[in-house]
């Protein structure tokens, strides 16, 4: 789209306000290179779409494309405040995502880029996840270690440091930083079983979302169907 107007915010509006245009770069940031990474992280966008996305941000000098593969330039990379600062203004201004906003692989996608692996065992090991109710398949597990840390459908075959029951909604809700892991622990939203130091690995481990702290708690707040 074309503004023609000489404001740098509509020069830039014509570069990275199309739709999906940012989350491309959300992904991009986030360390995704390999196109079919990128893809993973918006599954909603066609294939022509990201290719059509990436290209233009290619001819803006904000993307390096390559065979399957897409990296930002320093200029895109510049970008990572400003999509930084948006997360922020989401959390604290806009209402939680509707349960049909979730998806199960976006969400532990995310939890996964987020924990701090020196937290982990050095050893690999899994979690199970086993949503009650949830759009997509309702049994996940996360394979956890000092050099990895991702979702998967299949069970890892790696010993199992606990077993985590809920909504897919209540987990989201603690890692948006909506509802306090005590919380939902005592409401039962969240069971969690295994080993005496389970609730304790899985509160350090998994943690929340770095946006949780701008979230609304409290009878006020907005709160996401389980």
């Amino acid at each position: 789209m074309r503004y023609e107007q000489h404001c740098p915010i509509a020069l830039a509006a014509e570069v990275v306000g199309e739709p999906w245009t940012l989350l491309v770069i959300r992904e991009l940031l986030n360390g995704s290179t390999a196109i079919d990474d990128i893809a993973a992280g918006v599954p909603g966008m066609s294939a022509g779409l990201l290719t059509k996305r990436l290209r233009k941000l290619g001819s803006a000098g904000l993307v390096v494309l390559g065979t399957r593969r897409a990296e930002l330039t320093a200029s895109g990379r510049e970008l990572a405040e400003v999509i930084e600062q948006l997360g922020h203004w989401g959390a604290r201004r806009l209402p939680p995502p509707r349960y049909g906003d979730l998806n199960p692989a976006l969400v532990l996608r995310d939890l996964c880029r987020e924990i701090d692996r020196t937290l982990l065992p050095a050893e690999a090991v899994s979690i199970h996840f086993r949503f009650t109710e949830s759009p997509g398949s309702r049994w996940w597990w996360l394979v956890l270690s000092q050099t990895v840390a991702a979702p998967t459908v299949h069970d890892p075959r790696l010993p199992l440091a606990m077993r985590i029951e809920c909504t897919l909604g209540a987990l989201a809700r603690v890692w948006l930083g909506h509802t306090e892991w005590l919380d939902a622990l005592r409401d039962k939203a969240i069971i969690i079983t295994g080993p005496r130091t389970a609730v304790r690995q899985a509160i350090t481990w998994i943690g929340t979302s770095r946006f949780a702290g701008d979230a609304t708690i409290g009878p006020d707040a907005p709160l996401l169907s389980s």
